[in-house]
Formats: C-alpha cells, structure tokens, sequence
C-alpha cells in the first residue's frame, strides 16, 4: 500500500536492487542504505525494515538493537543467507520476522503486508494522509508522524470522514456535536481552520469549503 516506507539494509548490490525493484514495484516508497551509518538520520521516517545480518561495521542484530533502543514500534524481517537455527532464534528475538536467501518475492511481500497490518491497522490513504479506521488515528506522509488533534477536532474529521464526498452543512455538524447548546456556527469554520493547518491542506484540497452550502472531505483529488 502507498505511504509506507520501507527501508532496506542490504551491502549486496545486486539483491539490494533486486529488493528496491520488486518492493517499488508494490506502490512502496523505499530506501536502500548499505550500512547502518547511514539509518541513524532517517529512521524516525520508517515504517518497516528488510534487514541483512552480515554487513559492514555494525551487523542486522545490532542495528535492529539500536533500533528498538529509540522505542520506535517499527517491525523488522530478518532477510539473511544464514539458515542455521541459533542465527534465526536471535534474529526471532530481537526482531519479528525472519527470512533465508534465496527468497521468494511473493513471500516476502505477504509477510510484509501482514506485518504492516498488524502494527499498524487498516489504513485508508487520502493524498499524503494516512487514516486509521479502527484507532481513529490520522497521520501525514507515513506512519510515523501522527497528527495531533484536539478531542473536538477528531470528532469533526472523523464526522466528514464517515461522510466522505458528501457536503455537510454546519447545521449537519451543530447538531452532531452540540445539539443542545446554542448555535454558533462560526465555530466550525474556527475548527475546520485549524485541522486543515495540522493536515498540511491550506486551501481546502482534502477538507473543501463548498460556498454557501458547507464543508465536503474529497478522497478523488483531480490533479
């Protein structure tokens, strides 16, 4: 699924272009780095590892240590040319998956979809949003960077979300958020505003004013 990153840690030139290929190639982002010198700027960005064990400097057990050092819930599979037991029982531990070479793509993409499911949920993608149906999350460009919402404001998105590509109107929203109050409905263009900055979406791409009428959450983006 798009908006995942997937980092690759493989030395071997022609395995690591044939797992940037065949990962690309699934609607992935992907970077290839071949030595863990190069992660430690970048991980914060990640959303899942395919690591090698056998590399220059520091090997995949230490990485994957360090890795988990930060407290990043990033799942790592093991990919390595060792096939004994000791080397897979480590790699189990420290690690969530564990695959030998030669490997076969379609197993390696599978594993790699259920492991981003199960860490990460169902996501819906909305240009550079990332929505999580079941913890009624909302992240920007991976998931890593979740977005930050006020109590009011999740309910507000997640109200236009449930009715996505349909119009609300600010009476739809006044009495789904406040039907026993007094209507002020200047408010919600207050917080509309306000999610729209933290969504990185200024004039109302994703979250659209439709004149006169209301506020409509669009999935289709025309480019």
């Amino acid at each position: 699924m798009k908006g995942f990153t997937i980092l690759i840690v493989e030395d071997d030139q022609v395995i690591g272009h044939l797992l940037q290929k065949i990962i690309q190639r699934e609607g992935y982002d992907v970077v290839w780095k071949t030595n863990g010198k190069d992660i430690r700027s970048i991980i914060h960005q990640i959303d899942l590892v395919i690591m090698d064990i056998m590399l220059p400097g520091e090997d995949g057990y230490q990485l994957t240590t360090f890795i988990k050092s930060l407290g990043l819930p990033i799942p790592i599979i093991f990919l390595s040319a060792r096939n004994d037991i000791e080397s897979k029982l480590e790699g189990l531990t420290v690690g969530e998956d564990y695959m030998t070479k030669p490997f076969e793509p379609r197993e390696l993409l599978l594993r790699m979809q259920k492991m981003l499911k199960q860490h990460y949920g169902p996501l819906t993608q909305i240009q550079h949003l990332l929505i999580n149906t079941e913890q009624r999350k909302v992240f920007k460009y991976n998931v890593q960077e979740e977005i930050v919402l006020t109590a009011i404001e999740r309910k507000i998105f997640f109200y236009l979300f449930d009715n996505r590509d349909r119009v609300l109107t600010k009476d739809h929203f006044i009495d789904y958020l406040w039907p026993l109050e007094e209507r002020n409905q200047n408010i919600i263009n207050v917080h509309i505003k306000k999610i729209r900055t933290k969504m990185d979406d200024p004039t109302g791409t994703i979250l659209q004013n439709i004149y006169g009428e209301g506020y409509r959450l669009n999935t289709y983006i025309r480019q």
